[in-house]
């Protein structure tokens, strides 16, 4: 595998940089907002620290992963949720990590919104899988891959275990109903 140059190397540090700067400033913007921050902020990168094609690819894939899942995050509806998710596929994945975990979230968003229909979450799911099943023995992730059959069943959350006093839960306790989680305020 051919090492990278002094300069690509500068340039890749650079562009995290600014990603990292990004994300520490935005921790309480909207979605909206968030999404016009890093299209910006490519534009800006584009013009500034990339120069190969690869690099100019694998910034818009980051920028598309970022707000594919800010828009997540944010629990956008299907028309926001569905034109991330379609920008991120048209790019590419730049590996079976990342394929993963949009189709993780893609069917984690389907599980928080029964009204859609989770087909094309599972094939996406399916596709990833059969994706990593390809991959060399010694490089493939097992933990990612799900077994065939029932699922295994979940133990209850424990107080000792945290979960009433950590700062997500703010008092409150999580409860199982119909195998989703949900939160509520006591």
């Amino acid at each position: 595998m051919k090492s990278l140059s002094r300069a690509a190397v500068h340039r890749s540090q650079a562009v995290a940089r600014a990603f990292d700067k990004l994300i520490a400033e935005t921790t309480e913007d909207s979605f909206e907002l968030l999404e016009a921050k890093y299209r910006a902020l490519e534009r800006q990168l584009l013009r500034s620290q990339v120069k190969t094609a690869f690099e100019r690819q694998e910034l818009r894939r980051r920028v598309a992963e970022r707000v594919f899942t800010e828009a997540f995050a944010s629990d956008c509806l299907w028309p926001v949720f569905s034109r991330a998710l379609r920008r991120v596929q048209r790019l590419g994945y730049s590996n079976v990590e990342r394929r993963y975990h949009v189709a993780v979230l893609y069917a984690l968003w389907c599980s928080r919104h029964p009204e859609h229909n989770p087909r094309g979450a599972l094939r996406l799911l399916d596709e990833t899988e059969r994706a990593l099943l390809r991959l060399p023995r010694s490089t493939r992730r097992r933990h990612m891959i799900r077994r065939p059959g029932p699922p295994r069943p979940q133990r209850p959350l424990r107080e000792s275990e945290g979960v009433r006093n950590s700062p997500f839960s703010q008092g409150g306790a999580i409860h199982r109903d119909d195998n989703r989680a949900k939160y509520r305020v006591p």
